[in-house]
């Protein structure tokens, strides 16, 4: 269906006006000529399907900005892939169907998705500001709040082991959540002020 959904975008104006064109070459009270009918029929038949597909998407799939391109729970990794290069990114793979990593060079910035059967199952951004902690804080809340997460469950989990040393606060809402961070690891500084979608496996 992502497939189907992307092949309309990109190509709805064209089947739109060929709808159009077809249309208004008829004179009134002619008969339209066998292979206009073909044309208008699969033309018709295409603006059907896209215009199906697009009703049937959920209204309230959980998505997740990454820079300009937009991902969601469920999305194929093909459409994800065409999304995110076209934004600009990189799309860069680290095996057949799992992890992958959205990398955007001019912003520096990393995102990471992963795919299960490929389909989203888990995509994250960080929202941590170089120097401005309270208000990446604020930043990633309100896009938590705004995207509807309204029960949510707060945890402390502190990780110590000799190289590490991390203090962990995990905001659970389901289908979303938050991980906020601080501390290092093998010695280098380590905080993070995550939104995720979904669960990483």
């Amino acid at each position: 269906m992502d497939l189907i959904l992307h092949w309309c975008y990109e190509h709805g104006q064209a089947l739109f006006n060929g709808l159009i064109t077809i249309a208004t070459l008829q004179i009134p009270g002619d008969r339209i000529r066998a292979k206009d009918n073909q044309q208008m029929k699969s033309l018709v038949f295409l603006f059907a399907l896209c215009t199906s597909t697009a009703f049937a998407q959920p209204e309230h799939r959980v998505s997740l900005q990454l820079g300009s391109a937009t991902v969601w729970l469920g999305m194929d990794r093909v459409a994800a892939k065409q999304t995110i290069e076209a934004s600009g990114m990189i799309f860069n793979s680290h095996d057949s169907d799992g992890q992958v990593t959205a990398v955007d060079v001019l912003a520096k910035r990393l995102f990471t998705l992963e795919f299960e059967k490929n389909k989203l199952v888990y995509a994250d951004r960080n929202w941590l500001h170089e120097s401005d902690g309270l208000p990446s804080v604020m930043d990633a809340l309100t896009s938590l709040i705004d995207r509807g997460a309204t029960t949510c469950e707060i945890s402390h989990a502190p990780l110590s082991s000799p190289d590490t040393k991390m203090n962990r606060i995990f905001v659970d809402c389901g289908d979303r959540g938050m991980l906020l961070s601080y501390g290092s690891v093998n010695g280098m500084t380590n905080n993070t002020v995550a939104e995720r979608i979904g669960h990483f496996r």
